[in-house]
Parts: C-alpha cells; sequence; structure tokens
C-alpha cells in the first residue's frame, strides 16, 4: 500500500513539474496596417507601414522603389518574423499590443534610394496599429 501511495505523490509531482514548465505565454499580432510612429502626420499611403491580413504581410518602406515586401509571417514569444514570398528578405519585428518594433540586427538591410522621398528604417523605430 505503501508503495502505491509513494508512486501516485511521484507521478502527481512529475505531472505538476510537468505543468509548471509548460509555456502558455502565447503572443498574438493583430490584423490591421502599422504605420511608423514618426510618420504619423503623413498620409498613410506614403508613410512606411506594415499590413497584415490573415497569414499574409506586407512591408511598404520606400515609395520610389519597385519592389514590394510581400510575405509570410511567425510569431515566436514576442517576435513577428517576416519572411518575403521570395525568400530573399526576412524582417523582424518585436510585438508590443498594438506596436511593432523593427528590429535592424535581426532582419534584412533595408536601403532606401532617396531619403528626401522616404524615412530610413532603424533599429526600434516604433509602427503603430492605426483604426480603420
Amino acid at each position: 500500500m505503501k508503495k502505491r501511495i509513494t508512486r501516485l505523490i511521484i507521478i502527481l509531482v512529475f505531472l505538476f513539474l510537468i505543468a509548471c514548465n509548460s509555456d502558455n505565454d502565447t503572443t498574438t499580432v493583430k490584423d490591421g496596417t502599422y504605420v511608423l510612429e514618426q510618420a504619423a502626420g503623413a498620409e498613410s499611403h506614403v508613410a512606411p507601414s506594415v499590413t497584415i491580413e490573415n497569414d499574409n504581410i506586407s512591408f511598404s518602406y520606400d515609395l520610389l522603389s519597385s519592389y514590394l515586401a510581400v510575405g509570410q509571417y511567425t510569431v515566436e514569444k514576442d517576435l513577428l518574423t517576416m519572411k518575403t514570398n521570395d525568400e530573399n528578405y526576412t524582417y523582424v519585428f518585436q510585438i508590443d499590443d498594438d506596436q511593432l518594433i523593427f528590429k535592424e540586427n535581426e532582419s534584412s538591410e533595408i536601403k532606401i534610394i532617396d531619403e528626401k522621398f522616404g524615412v530610413k528604417i532603424t533599429n526600434n523605430l516604433i509602427f503603430k496599429l492605426i483604426d480603420e
């Protein structure tokens, strides 16, 4: 009888430890358009932006560029990682409620054709979800 109680206690302790170790801290991202915070006064079609719709994502940062960064994304912990459909570029953003914070060191290099017509995208720039 003592062996059964001891086994039961060991099993319960084991199950408790497994439950405590599980990672239920999942961050999600809302669908919508996130516009660069410092360009909030600009018209939304000109300002750098990230648009998320279902599993699709686009990142528009250079008005003069003919390249449109579109692709898929994944979320792991609090990081959104965008991979373009042509698999040439990766962009990483930290998710903070209704904001996406650009992570330059983890992302592909972003070159602006002419900075007079765009905003240089640097580390920790904040993109805020806009109401549509």
